[in-house]
């Protein structure tokens, strides 16, 4: 993967690199090309070898699981951070309330399927975003069995603060790669991705 001279990134400046920081007046995102421009150093526990089997020695830098890791903790984490700018929802609440607010009769299923979060944790943030006063069930017109979710005018206003934010956010990162290197980063992942399903690897 080509980034030009990025050997000495880690996880926490590629980060940096595309941060987002609003300012609570203007909503405007600080120009990311001003953190291109610094360099950081790795940080102590990525420049320490890993000792392997054989005795062989890997950089935590230099493992693709570690730094995926990473990378998720540190988005989710800079997410947070966003949302608590508006208002006192986690994460999972705010990602629910998206998946509502864009797909047909939702369901908790359906949730699952598109968002990929654990079916008990949906359970509970759906329950709390009802009892918030966020979420309301409507039962299915032929089929009273069926119920599915829908947004209140409190979760709609929450949104209408948020999604701006958060697009602002993706603008940010996206505009940081050049589209060569957002073409190589989205092939690197489609190939990361099915390799997920391998549980035995030959010596």
């Amino acid at each position: 993967m080509d980034f030009g001279d990025t050997s000495y990134l880690t996880c926490e400046s590629l980060l940096s690199r595309c941060r987002f920081a609003v300012d609570t007046s203007t909503k405007n995102a600080i120009n990311v090309r001003d953190f291109t421009n610094k360099r950081m150093q790795p940080k102590m526990e990525e420049r320490l070898p890993l000792v392997g089997h054989g005795n062989r020695k890997l950089r935590y830098s230099e493992i693709i699981t570690y730094r995926v890791a990473q990378l998720h903790t540190r988005f989710n984490a800079q997410s947070t951070r966003i949302l608590q700018t508006v208002s006192n929802i986690s994460l999972a609440q705010w990602r629910i309330l998206t998946v509502v607010n864009s797909a047909d009769d939702v369901t908790h299923t359906k949730i699952s399927m598109i968002s990929k979060i654990d079916k008990g944790q949906i359970s509970r943030a759906v329950k709390s975003l009802i009892r918030d006063g966020y979420l309301e069930t409507e039962h299915d017109l032929d089929d009273h069995r069926k119920s599915y979710l829908k947004l209140t005018p409190l979760a709609r206003d929450l949104l209408d603060k948020t999604l701006p934010l958060m697009q602002k956010r993706h603008d940010v990162l996206t505009e940081s790669l050049s589209a060569d290197q957002r073409r190589v980063l989205f092939e690197a992942f489609d190939t990361l991705d099915t390799l997920t399903e391998l549980t035995e690897f030959a010596e």
